[in-house]
C-alpha cells in the first residue's frame, strides 16, 4: 500500500465485463466500471441493497436475469445510479475481430483482455486521488495478471495519482458491483444485437434515454462524466 497523506480523496472502482469470448454471436466486448467516492460507498451499498429488498430482487443483479417481469424493478436500479451524481460509469466497446492477436498480443487472448482494461481504466484515473480498482473474479491461465495491471497502472499515474489496491472480489456479495454488471452487460448486448421487443432491448434503450443518447453503440464525448461510453477503432 502506497503512503499517501490522509488528505487525497480516496476513490472506488468496480469493474466488470461482458462478451468476453470470441464467437460469432458475441462479435463486441465491453469492459466497464462504476466509480464512487470511499466515503459513499457504504452509504450507496445500503441504499441499493434496501431498493433491491423494496422491489423484491432477493438474489443477484445481473444483466443475464433480466425478464419482463423485472423490467420495471431493473429501471429503478438504473434511476437509483443516475440519481446520485456520486456515482459515474464507463465503458469499452472492442470490435473482437479486429483485435490482432498475433501481431500486438503475442497470441495471448487474456493479455489482450488486460490490455484493454488498462485502456478503459488509464484515461479515468485523474490526478490527485488514491484509488481501489475492483475487479469480479475471473479465472486466469496468468497468476500475475492483476499485479501486471497495477504495475502499469501505476506507471502511467507517475506519482500523480496513486493505487491503494487493485484486487478480486465476489460480486455476489457486492450490490455496487451487481450494478456494474447490468450496465456492462447492456452496453455489450446493445453493439451485439439484442432481441427486438425484449426485456433486454427496452432496458438497454432505457439506460441511453436516461444517459442522453440515442442508443449504447455510440461513443459519447470523452469529456462525458457520468455516463462515457467509448467504442475503440481497430482500424
Amino acid at each position: 500500500m502506497n503512503n499517501v497523506s490522509s488528505g487525497v480523496p480516496y476513490v472506488v472502482i468496480y469493474c466488470d465485463e461482458s462478451r468476453y469470448e470470441l464467437t460469432p454471436y458475441h462479435q463486441f466486448m465491453s469492459i466497464g466500471g462504476l466509480k464512487i467516492p470511499y466515503y459513499k460507498k457504504a452509504e450507496l451499498s445500503h441504499l441499493l441493497k434496501g431498493l433491491k429488498h423494496s422491489c423484491g430482487l432477493n438474489s443477484e443483479l445481473k444483466w443475464s436475469k433480466i425478464s419482463k417481469k423485472r423490467l420495471e424493478d431493473y429501471k429503478k436500479v438504473i434511476d437509483f445510479f443516475f440519481e446520485y451524481s456520486d456515482m459515474s460509469f464507463r465503458a469499452i466497446v472492442v470490435e473482437q475481430a479486429k483485435v490482432q492477436f498475433d501481431k500486438f498480443h503475442g497470441k495471448d487472448r487474456e493479455l489482450a483482455f488486460y490490455k484493454f482494461y488498462y485502456e478503459m481504466l488509464e484515461k479515468w484515473l485523474p490526478p490527485g486521488n488514491e484509488y481501489l480498482i475492483l475487479l469480479d473474479y475471473k479465472n486466469n491461465r496468468g497468476a500475475e495478471r492483476y499485479t501486471t495491471l497495477k504495475i502499469y497502472l501505476e506507471r502511467h499515474l507517475r506519482g500523480k495519482a496513486w493505487i491503494r489496491d487493485l484486487t478480486i472480489i465476489n460480486s455476489k456479495e457486492t450490490p455496487l458491483a451487481q450494478l456494474c454488471d447490468v450496465m456492462v452487460g447492456a452496453v455489450a448486448a446493445a453493439n451485439n444485437g439484442i432481441r427486438s421487443g425484449s426485456a433486454k432491448e427496452n432496458l438497454a434503450n432505457y439506460i441511453a434515454l436516461r444517459g442522453g443518447l440515442e442508443s449504447l453503440c455510440k461513443s459519447t464525448a470523452l469529456t462525458a462524466d457520468k455516463f462515457n461510453i467509448f467504442k475503440m477503432d481497430l482500424r
